[in-house]
Order: C-alpha cells, then sequence, then structure tokens
C-alpha cells in the first residue's frame, strides 16, 4: 500500500505506508540500542571506579553493580521483546468477527410444512446459475478432492458451500460479487471468500475437467455427426462454432486498446466456442480481442493447426 501525496497536478510524491507492526519493530530495536549503550556505559564507569587511586567506597561500587545489573536485564527484556515481534505475522491481529446467522443454510433450506423458504426454486437458480439438485450433484463429485482437506489448522468450510461462493462470483455481472460485497453477503472474511473461490475452482477442473470437457473421440464424433444429419440434413457436422463477446468494464492500458473496441460492446474480448447436439461445449479458445473475427481466431486455434491430433 502506497499514500499518495499531490502537492502538484503534475509531481506527485509517494510514501510509502508501513505497517504497525513495522513500526512496533522499529522502536524496539531503536529500544534496545539505546539500552545496550547504556550497559556499555555502566560497565566503563564501574571499571573506571575499581581502578581509581582512592579506591573509592562501598556503597558507590555497589551502586553501579546495581545499575549495571538493572540495565542488562532491560536490554535483555528489550531482546527477547523485539525477537518475539519478529517472529509474530500477525502481531496486532484483533479479535474475529463472527455472525450468528448462517447465510448457505437459510440459502439452501428448502421449507418444511407452512415455512416457506427463504430463496425459491427461481431466485436460487438466478443467484446460482443453477437449482440445488444440481449443487448436490457437482458437490458429491467434487467433495471427496485433497483441495478440501487441511494437513494442519481449524477445519474447513463444507465444500458445498465453497461451491455457492464460487457460482456466486461466477453469475454475477461486473463488480457485484468483488471481495467485500461476497464477504458482507456471506458473512464469512475476506481470506476465506479468495480461499472458497480457489478452492472449488480447482476441485471442478481436477474432478471433472477430463469427463466433462473433452473433444468426442472417434466414435461420439460419428454419433454426433448422425444426430445432425437426420435433425437438419448436414453431412459430417461433428459440433456448431459460435463466437462469443465478453464486455470489459473499462478500456485496457495497452498499446493497442483500440483493438478491444467490437461491433458490440464498446471494449470486449473474443471467445470462440464449439457445443455438441446437446450444447456441452468440447472446445473453446479465448483471449482475442473484441475486434478479432471467429475465423481469424479459428485458422490460428490449434483445433484448425493440429487437426490431425
Amino acid at each position: 500500500d502506497c499514500l499518495i501525496i499531490n502537492i502538484s497536478p503534475h509531481l506527485p510524491i509517494i510514501m510509502p505506508r508501513t505497517s504497525r507492526r513495522r513500526r512496533f519493530i522499529k522502536m524496539l530495536t531503536r529500544n534496545l540500542h539505546q539500552r545496550k549503550s547504556l550497559v556499555a556505559m555502566s560497565m566503563l564507569s564501574d571499571d573506571s571506579g575499581s581502578s581509581s587511586d582512592d579506591g573509592g567506597s562501598s556503597s558507590s561500587s555497589s551502586d553501579s553493580t546495581t545499575g549495571a545489573i538493572i540495565f542488562a536485564a532491560a536490554y535483555n527484556s528489550s531482546k527477547k521483546k523485539l525477537e518475539f515481534a519478529e517472529k509474530s505475522r500477525y502481531l496486532f491481529r484483533t479479535g474475529y468477527r463472527k455472525s450468528n446467522q448462517d447465510v448457505f443454510i437459510n440459502d439452501l433450506n428448502t421449507g418444511s410444512g407452512d415455512e416457506r423458504p427463504w430463496l425459491t426454486e427461481d431466485e436460487f437458480k438466478k443467484k446460482y446459475r443453477m437449482n440445488r439438485e444440481a449443487l448436490d450433484f457437482i458437490t458429491d463429485k467434487i467433495k471427496d478432492d485433497k483441495v478440501f482437506k487441511n494437513k494442519r489448522g481449524p477445519k474447513q468450510m463444507n465444500p458445498k458451500h465453497q461451491l455457492m461462493v464460487l457460482l456466486d462470483y461466477l453469475g454475477t455481472e461486473g463488480c457485484g460479487a468483488n471481495l467485500p460485497k461476497q464477504r458482507a453477503y456471506f458473512k464469512i472474511g475476506h481470506g476465506s471468500v479468495k480461499n472458497c473461490r480457489k478452492r472449488a475452482r480447482k476441485a471442478i477442473l481436477r474432478c471433472l475437467g477430463e469427463k466433462y470437457y473433452n473433444w468426442p473421440d472417434e466414435n461420439e464424433r460419428r454419433k454426433i455427426a448422425k444426430w445432425f444429419k437426420k435433425e437438419f440434413n448436414l453431412p459430417n457436422c461433428v459440433g456448431v462454432m459460435d463466437g462469443t463477446l465478453f464486455p470489459l468494464e473499462f478500456e485496457p492500458e495497452t498499446e493497442d486498446a483500440g483493438d478491444y473496441h467490437g461491433r458490440k460492446f464498446q471494449w470486449s474480448l473474443t471467445c470462440l466456442v464449439v457445443s455438441d447436439q446437446k450444447r456441452r461445449i468440447r472446445w473453446y479458445v479465448s483471449g482475442y480481442p473484441g475486434s478479432a473475427h471467429d475465423n481469424r481466431m479459428l485458422r490460428r486455434s490449434p483445433l484448425k493447426l493440429k487437426k490431425e491430433e
């Protein structure tokens, strides 16, 4: 994080912002050096007093020895505090905030008797882009993935709840499901929101990726071609291809920003998708600017360049 002070509209000054922990360690280091100096001075004073011609009084020698012991104890105390502060990552962590309301249970509740559910079937589908049965099906496929099992530390959230966080994030347009908003809705921590998205995404790719996203083999291609021939009289058709645009909120900060200006949206990315007769996505390529034509993406894609494979 940086603090920007704009003294002049043409000359901003960027000042680094240090954390409370870093400032505390800096203060302890300064105190440690001061007390180290006091210990050294007291030892020098004691040595000079013992080697003087008159010998000094016994009380004076005792006082200097006592002072040296006190300074040394203070030095050791400061040293231990500094070592502890440097090893502690969360030195000033505040207490945890936990809500008594479980949003996941409320959203999943289907009602009983005269009790109506908090979210109807249509409302649930609009929020999570699938019904409760589909959510249960996907959860059953990914719940045993290793990403949901901690080797140490506290127990994770229910895999179904983590999947709900990811679905809400993917199904919300723009910044409607950003980190603060999801944290406020689901009443979980910012770090938990990030972890839920990451874990659920990894589990889906590992457990469902190869089975539900793959290019059809020779036997399946024959079945697809037979279906298209029967329904639409299209011979040798193994998929339907079309391009779609993903709108961007802002103009890309690149030299070729003009290439992202598409025919439908101000700024966008192009994605080329191939689906089968069941509307399953079997292949896609994305990342091209919004002005890229479908034929251009196909010519440069592995589907065209490596069609033998």
